[in-house]
């Protein structure tokens, strides 16, 4: 006797149930709201009197933004998932994301409150030292940010009452009762790409641009007083770093989900979005190897340019994801 069954339809023990949406998800949308409206608002005020400088957070504090950011988008993207009966992940997990996100936002933002990235006498010499006890603009103590004239103002408050918010509606979710019986139902699409080499290399460049790019792995070298200073792309290009390392985890997911069949896109879809993330990746990478934060004294180093090949290889495994007849089967499995 044969039996066809649809591989990834989410047949599993306790589909049936409806996915749970407490209270305190729509709290985390709320916070998640506060989050926004503080990221759209100044954080300081620099300077004395009617001569201080108004900074924002995407400028100001770069890092901390694009987190901030983060947390806000995966907050408001699982409620509206919730909500619709798609959460790709069961209900505790749910919770658990908003919370740790929220939770690190908050710790963040919180330190960036009692540090913050600008003093009066910071010398502008571009040097690692420099960077992280000089000018306080990435890291430094708070005994060391004290010579700063800073003013916090009413947007990093609405920020850090978002996080707040978002991280202890995040964690209550995550332990509602309800929450464990929350089943994942993500939308899986009836025909699947199948196993390909070119989606090992999709991976493969996502993961290589972020990770020579955006770690440990030097992008420029600038003089400094002691000598030439070698830089990650990670310190001085900011939004640009995050936004190739999440890029690059969407890449993953997409690549991981379709070699188990339970990708929620169809092959020609699968293959233009991962072909757009990869456009998305290089033309951020090239544009901080052609116009370095640095000016014109930075000289770029060998593992940039491997990361800009790591971007357009994705693009390329995209573009044959999608023409590729041959990939394409449908999601259909008969046991015998």
């Amino acid at each position: 006797m044969t039996q066809t069954e649809r591989v990834g339809s989410g047949a599993e023990p306790g589909e049936h149930r409806r996915q749970y949406l407490s209270p305190w998800m729509w709290v985390a949308v709320a916070g998640a709201v506060l989050q926004l409206i503080g990221l759209g608002s100044d954080f300081y005020a620099v300077g004395d009197g009617s001569a201080a400088e108004r900074k924002g957070a995407s400028l100001g504090i770069p890092h901390t933004s694009d987190l901030i950011l983060i947390s806000a988008v995966v907050a408001i993207a699982l409620f509206a998932l919730t909500a619709a009966g798609r959460s790709p992940v069961r209900g505790r997990a749910t919770g658990l994301w908003i919370g740790v996100l929220g939770l690190l936002a908050t710790l963040q933002l919180g330190y960036r409150m009692v540090a913050p990235p600008f003093i009066a006498n910071a010398q502008g010499d571009q040097t690692l030292a420099n960077l992280f006890s000089g000018d306080c603009q990435f890291y430094c103590s708070p005994a060391a940010a004290a010579a700063a004239k800073t003013q916090l103002l009413t947007g990093i408050w609405f920020g850090l009452a978002g996080c707040v918010l978002v991280t202890v509606a995040g964690f209550a979710h995550a332990v509602a009762r309800r929450s464990a019986d929350s089943p994942a139902r993500p939308r899986v699409a009836d025909v699947q790409a199948g196993r390909s080499p070119w989606l090992a290399l999709a991976g493969a460049g996502a993961l290589g641009a972020f990770l020579l790019g955006y770690t440990v792995f030097p992008f420029y070298t600038t003089p400094g007083r002691g000598g030439p200073v070698t830089w990650s792309g990670w310190l001085p290009t900011p939004h640009t770093s995050s936004l190739v390392g999440v890029l690059a985890v969407v890449v993953v997911w997409l690549v991981v989900a379709a070699v188990r069949n339970r990708s929620p896109l169809g092959p020609a879809a699968l293959g233009a979005t991962v072909a757009l993330l990869g456009f998305v990746i290089a033309s951020r990478i090239l544009l901080r190897i052609l116009a370095p934060p640095f000016g014109s004294g930075a000289a770029i180093e060998p593992p940039a340019y491997v990361a800009l090949a790591g971007g357009i290889l994705v693009i390329v495994a995209g573009l044959v994801l999608a023409r590729s007849r041959a990939l394409r089967r449908p999601v259909l499995a008969e046991r015998t």
